[in-house]
């Protein structure tokens, strides 16, 4: 996108620019549903490069313009904060690529994108939470290399990973990790829930509402 294009929609609030293209949102929307199929499973696909600067999720602003809808409302926060940089930029470009309604309460949002908290307001079952992921492979601290990480994904080799946390709590008196933290989703995957403080995690547990994750570096969903 041009300076001259991003200055003309910040003059224009009613005006539209193309972040992704529809081809893209389709391929993004077929990855979603074969994770949503197979909860826990790090799907690929094809990440776009974004409009924004690193770091602020392009894996999940891709995942929220690709569900979104005419009739969708979208609220977009950070770190808990709705008026930060990162959440307001994010949900300015949001409103001008696809011109839906944005809100910073929960309750009247069908898709809300965080990235470090998890909303406190109960959510149901016609809202999606899309979590940006900056690192999502959780046994990357325990394994280097890639070949051997995607097989032990699928032999559902977690020992080290429940070592690692065991040895963490014998030698600390508790478990350290305050973010990232692993979990097993369906009895089959271990994720990392992104950089959420791990007492965030309980609430999507058996959670009425959809969690999509998107990692855009890591080109996974």
């Amino acid at each position: 996108m041009s300076i001259a294009e991003l200055t003309a929609v910040h003059e224009d609030p009613d005006a539209r620019v193309t972040v992704l293209d529809e081809y893209a949102k389709r391929e993004i929307r077929r990855a979603v549903l074969t994770a949503v199929a197979v909860p826990g499973y790090q799907v690929p696909f094809g990440s776009r490069e974004m409009p924004v600067a690193r770091g602020w999720g392009s894996g999940g602003l891709q995942i929220t313009l690709a569900v979104i809808g005419p009739d969708d409302v979208v609220k977009v926060y950070d770190q808990g904060e709705d008026a930060g940089v990162n959440a307001a930029n994010l949900r300015r470009l949001i409103r001008s690529a696809q011109g839906v309604a944005t809100t910073t309460d929960a309750r009247e949002a069908t898709v809300i994108q965080t990235r470090h908290r998890v909303p406190e307001d109960t959510l149901g079952e016609d809202q999606i939470l899309v979590l940006q992921v900056p690192v999502p492979e959780p046994l990357r601290g325990v394994e280097r290399d890639m070949h051997r990480l995607r097989q032990m994904h699928a032999e559902g080799d977690y020992a080290r990973m429940w070592v690692s946390l065991y040895e963490d709590l014998v030698r600390n008196g508790v478990i350290t990790r305050t973010t990232g933290y692993p979990c097993l989703v369906g009895g089959r995957y271990v994720i990392a829930t992104t950089p959420i403080p791990r007492w965030d995690v309980p609430p999507l547990h058996r959670a009425a509402f959809l969690s999509l994750f998107g990692a855009g570096r890591e080109k996974g969903i």
